[in-house]
């Protein structure tokens, strides 16, 4: 099998995030290795097991080590009830790569004040949905770089997400952070706010109410993402995100009372879920309503690929 570049990918931490880059670059013809302490599960292998299949898995962080080697760093933080971001695995991983002759690149969750205390080239955090991780990971919504002082170059797989991205920031690790919770934050006051709004209509007793309180809803918002009534956010990143984001700033002093209000309306809807199950369970995903025409081009080419295989099976 032949590669599109000579770099070695190895992804350290293979959870949903770590198998959805490994994934995605070796869809794109890279050599991908991965790292885990653990025995990952497959996450995605009803769709990608032939992809699957392409990827390495490592004994060692280091065994592939080589200055054309990129190791993306995938681990997921922790947070407590409090919201104390919990960022140990984190920093065991990004040490076990101390010394690397390749470029470390990090794309674990990381509050903006605990970056200076780490140890790597490049921040270039994930903005996913996780039932569409992948895909979004082949041409993600936001390419969002932040960079040390690195003598490092830039990996070639950057110049591919920069292409696909809809919009490209490159400043500081601390700035790229900031972008991460604001782009969190921001997603889970759209869901409370529609929620709350909804609820003070009628509570969806039935499907009557539900359909007059999703028709006035909707006249604004269209079903876009973040801006659905129905169930509360959940998942691994938001509600871990928005408490580690409150906490932090609290500490400093910071007033934080809009984004506690939407963890507490958040709580709220829990509840009324449970009471009312008629409510929609809804997933989110980035909505690109502009195409480049290169992109236009590499799509349709995949297309025409698609079914001109389809027709010699």
């Amino acid at each position: 099998m032949s590669f599109s570049s000579k770099e070695t990918i190895v992804v350290v931490g293979y959870g949903w995030v770590g198998q959805a880059n490994a994934l995605a670059l070796s869809h794109i013809n890279y050599r991908v290795c991965y790292y885990d302490v653990g025995d990952p599960k497959m996450h995605y292998a009803d769709q990608y097991q032939n992809s699957y299949d392409t990827i390495t898995p490592l004994s060692s962080p280091l065994e592939k080590d080589d200055p054309d080697t990129c190791y993306l760093v995938c681990v997921g933080d922790r947070v407590s009830p409090e919201g104390e971001q919990d960022i140990e695995a984190i920093k065991k991983a990004l040490e076990s790569l101390h010394g690397a002759k390749g470029t470390v690149i990090l794309r674990s969750t990381v509050l903006p004040a605990s970056l200076a205390s780490l140890r790597f080239d490049y921040y270039v955090p994930e903005f996913l949905h996780e039932k569409k991780a992948v895909e979004e990971c082949m041409a993600p919504q936001y390419f969002i770089v932040g960079s040390r002082n690195t003598t490092r170059e830039q990996p070639s797989f950057f110049n591919v997400w920069q292409e696909r991205a809809t919009k490209t920031f490159y400043g500081t690790p601390e700035e790229a952070s900031y972008l991460k919770y604001l782009s969190n934050t921001w997603n889970a006051l759209r869901i409370a706010f529609v929620n709350e709004f909804g609820n003070a209509m009628a509570l969806p007793t039935d499907q009557e109410h539900l359909a007059n309180i999703e028709k006035v809803i909707n006249f604004f918002f269209e079903k876009k993402s973040y801006l659905r009534y129905g169930k509360s956010f959940g998942g691994h990143c938001l509600p871990k995100d928005v408490s580690a984001f409150c906490a932090s700033h609290e500490r400093e002093g910071k007033d934080m009372s809009l984004l506690r209000g939407v963890w507490k309306a958040n709580d709220a809807q829990l509840i009324i879920e449970k009471k009312y199950p008629i409510l929609p369970e809804w997933f989110s995903e980035w909505v690109r309503p502009e195409i480049s025409g290169r992109s236009a081009l590499h799509a349709l080419k995949n297309s025409v690929m698609r079914k001109v295989k389809k027709l010699y099976l």
